[in-house]
């Protein structure tokens, strides 16, 4: 086993292999001297996700487009609908700006969570929120929206003044639901997306932001001037050009999760629960206890309850754990591991 697992992070930290590897070095390791130009690196993006130049905005990482989205639109005392549990990020990002979290709480059902469509479609036809925020795959959970549940949302948001936020930080992790074919017909849409996890370059801090032209440019007057460094422009542009190799290498790492979740079903007492992300949540008999004896082991895995203040997610993330797909070298070494605990 390796010295130390970091399995708390969702970092996708041994996706890339070392051809990747070295591309991202080389071409990050030159012109530090003069402001990056991100105008190749947008072509690059919006060339990959499929929509224009114009419709995209570079940000350090996707935290701080969702920042300045909520800087942007959502004001003290606004109501935002939050479907939770969620990335618990959303949670301090909105306190700060003084926003009204209204909380619509996932179910749990027949082993899996189920998004809570009806009771959000009521939220939105009520009108009083400002602000839709959904996380896709969602994290913790690590459950998508079905194309059904999408298209339901975007057919309530088109009759609401609501302004639809999709955070598809894991999209290619997925099965590939997503919002983005209805940018055209819903202008009041916004997708989130990141090289962090479908890269691997968390480190690189690189999100992008898919929305209307007046929307982008309204988020773009909230932000600093360079703030995405040249090495992380260079590496990002590299691993782009070798798209078809990263995912290649992802695809590793889904079959992994597969082969992860297998080995988990056959711990005793341990609930696995689908995932279309880079993570797995299981649930545990007593998951503070699992944790802490993980961790005395060198492994490092996030205690689920603790990511939501709001005391129905807690209640369904009560006694769970999220654990990032390790690498094919460790996963028998955590199984191993984590059998033993529930053998005594």
């Amino acid at each position: 086993m390796t010295e130390m697992m970091r399995l708390d992070r969702n970092e996708s930290y041994w996706m890339l292999d070392g051809e990747l590897v070295e591309a991202a070095r080389v071409a990050g390791a030159h012109e530090l001297s003069t402001y990056p130009d991100y105008d190749g690196l947008k072509e690059a993006l919006a060339a990959y996700a499929g929509v224009a130049k114009g419709q995209l905005l570079i940000t350090p990482g996707s935290d701080a487009a969702i920042e300045h989205i909520a800087r942007a639109y959502m004001g003290a005392g606004g109501e935002v609908m939050l479907p939770v549990p969620t990335f618990y990020g959303y949670e301090s990002i909105l306190d700060r700006v003084g926003a009204k979290i209204v909380p619509i709480t996932y179910e749990e059902q027949d082993g899996c969570f189920v998004f809570p469509l009806e009771k959000t479609i009521k939220a939105l036809k009520k009108g009083s929120a400002k602000v839709l925020f959904l996380c896709h795959p969602n994290n913790p959970l690590g459950c998508p929206l079905s194309n059904e549940d999408i298209s339901a949302l975007v057919v309530a948001a088109r009759e609401s003044d609501t302004l639809v936020i999709s955070d598809e930080a894991y999209f290619e992790f997925s099965s590939g639901t997503t919002f983005l074919p209805y940018l055209a017909e819903l202008p009041n849409l916004i997708v989130i997306r990141t090289l962090s996890k479908s890269f691997a370059l968390s480190g690189a801090r690189i999100g992008y932001t898919i929305a209307a032209p007046e929307i982008i440019k309204k988020i773009e007057k909230l932000m600093l001037p360079w703030s995405v460094a040249h090495s992380s422009v260079a590496t990002a542009l590299a691993l782009l050009a070798c798209a078809d190799k990263v995912k290649v290498r992802r695809d590793v790492v889904i079959a992994e999760r597969a082969h992860f979740a297998e080995l988990l079903r056959a711990v005793p007492d341990v609930v696995v629960y689908p995932s279309e992300t880079n993570f797995i949540l299981i649930r545990v008999p007593d998951a503070e206890y699992v944790r802490d004896a993980l961790l005395a082991q060198g492994i490092h895995v996030a205690l689920g309850e603790p990511m939501s203040r709001f005391p129905e997610a807690k209640m369904l993330l009560k006694n769970t754990l999220r654990i990032a797909v390790p690498t094919p070298d460790d996963l028998q070494d955590f199984i191993t591991v984590l059998s033993r605990l529930f053998s005594k």
